[in-house]
């Protein structure tokens, strides 16, 4: 009954496949339609906000995905701007929080220090970022697998 529902674990897991999948195949450019509109706060791999830090290990794709599971990737890169279009600060802190995930050497706690972020607060705003994600995709009626 429940396997349909979204929360903010599975959206974090979600988001996270999506970015490595764009930098897997797309490499360190991103894909050209999803980088050529994108807000400053979205999910991309060279922005100024990673001045400094390691890069993202690229890997080569073991296996292809099929082209419905690419279209759900590449709308999993969009919820950003769809739910957190009115709250930049917890869409900033989602995107470092990617980020994080998908760099060898960094952790978040790290990544809060060199932005001079308080910890708990980030923490929090991750938290709110994913749950109004979740939300989000469970009120607009996309089911899991089916977005």
């Amino acid at each position: 009954m429940f396997d349909d529902v979204w929360t903010p674990k599975l959206v974090g897991e979600e988001l996270l496949e999506a970015v490595q999948w764009a930098n897997r195949a797309a490499g360190p450019i991103g894909p050209a339609r999803l980088r050529s509109n994108l807000p400053n706060l979205a999910m991309i791999t060279d922005d100024a906000d990673f001045d400094g830090w390691p890069p993202i290990e690229f890997r080569p794709m073991r296996r292809a995905l099929s082209p419905t599971r690419v279209s759900q990737l590449e709308r999993a890169l969009s919820w950003q701007m769809t739910y957190l279009k009115d709250q930049p600060g917890a869409a900033r802190v989602l995107k470092h929080w990617v980020r994080v995930k998908l760099t060898k050497g960094m952790t978040f706690d790290q990544a809060c220090d060199r932005r001079g972020w308080a910890r708990p607060t980030a923490y929090r705003r991750r938290d709110e970022a994913l749950r109004e994600i979740a939300v989000g995709l469970t009120m607009a009626g996309i089911e899991r697998g089916r977005h």
